[in-house]
């Protein structure tokens, strides 16, 4: 009794000790922040060179907790074939509903890839037309494979490097094709698949957006008071310690999905996130910026839909 006591403790203050720096780890920066870099990141962090350290243990420490709690206290879920069924079709009507909306506001995949050329104008149509037929179940496969062409154009435009931040749409279309599958081996590994494709794109993503280019989320924070430790008296911890702890923690939640551990709990802190995010938006009355936020985060509520049904699946994890 008491062991048990011990691990939900231990699993309550995992997921609240990553719940800490929601906003800034959820919201993707570059939505709402130019891209312009000017911090030296040699000055930046030979500055916070005990920040780090600090940081860099306390995520070892994390991640050795979510790996003891994960092999001594889980659980399975077993969601009958019609649960199973409903819930695949919610996911493809919220990507679906994602792309539709970004091609209405004249973008590709994401709010900031903008219509600027003839190329992406068609871009922007048939994207809508791959998100009519995920909406109404048109052809799955062919939409999944549609949204994969619609990567790659991308990436033929703005360079493969930009889209990696979206590399969770490849997830997306590898499971539409694996999940609609006849063949059960394919059938097992499209949980794993968009699992470990999605925490990768959350580490891409840690990188990309703070621990290699804080200048976004200095700037972000600038216009955005989400540092929210000043509010509770830490005035010590600066924004670019807000932005460096946000970041290992967007780390430290792709790295726990790519390893399959405590796949449900990382998938709630992850929606939590994006909760936090949006409320935010609304309580500073960026009803522009909430909507941006909640059309762009469609695909990841889907996901996260996928991943508490089937949990990490049976295969690519560590335990």
């Amino acid at each position: 009794m008491g062991k048990v006591v011990v691990m939900k403790f231990l699993a309550g203050s995992f997921f609240l000790a990553l719940i800490s720096f929601s906003q800034s780890a959820s919201a993707h920066l570059k939505w709402f922040a130019v891209d312009d870099q000017r911090v030296n990141l040699s000055d930046y962090y030979a500055s916070y060179t005990n920040e780090l350290i600090i940081g860099g243990l306390l995520f070892c420490l994390m991640l050795g907790v979510a790996i003891w709690i994960n092999k001594n206290l889980t659980f399975e879920t077993f969601p009958t074939a019609n649960t199973k069924k409903q819930i695949i079709r919610a996911f493809s009507i919220l990507v679906g509903l994602s792309l539709l909306y970004a091609s209405y506001n004249e973008s590709i995949l994401a709010a900031h890839y903008s219509v600027t050329n003839r190329v992406l104008v068609i871009l922007q149509y048939f994207q809508a037309i791959v998100a009519l037929m995920l909406i109404f179940n048109l052809f799955p496969k062919a939409a999944a494979t549609g949204l994969i062409f619609i990567y790659l154009i991308l990436a033929t435009q703005l360079g493969l490097l930009e889209v990696l931040d979206y590399l969770n749409f490849v997830g997306i279309a590898l499971y539409l094709v694996l999940a609609n599958s006849k063949d059960e081996y394919q059938q097992d590994i499209a949980a794993p698949a968009i699992r470990v494709i999605t925490g990768a794109t959350l580490v891409i993503l840690a990188f990309s957006e703070k621990l290699l280019n804080p200048d976004i989320g200095l700037r972000f924070l600038t216009f955005n008071d989400w540092n929210f430790m000043h509010a509770i008296g830490i005035t010590f911890f600066t924004n670019e310690i807000f932005i460096l702890a946000a970041g290992l923690v967007e780390l430290l939640i792709g790295v726990v999905f790519m390893l399959g551990l405590l796949t449900r709990t990382n998938t709630l802190v992850l929606l939590a996130f994006m909760i936090t995010s949006n409320v935010t938006f609304m309580i500073q009355s960026s009803n522009s910026e909430a909507v941006t936020e909640l059309a762009g985060h469609a695909p990841i509520l889907a996901i996260a839909l996928i991943l508490l049904m089937s949990g990490a699946g049976n295969k690519w994890k560590i335990a």
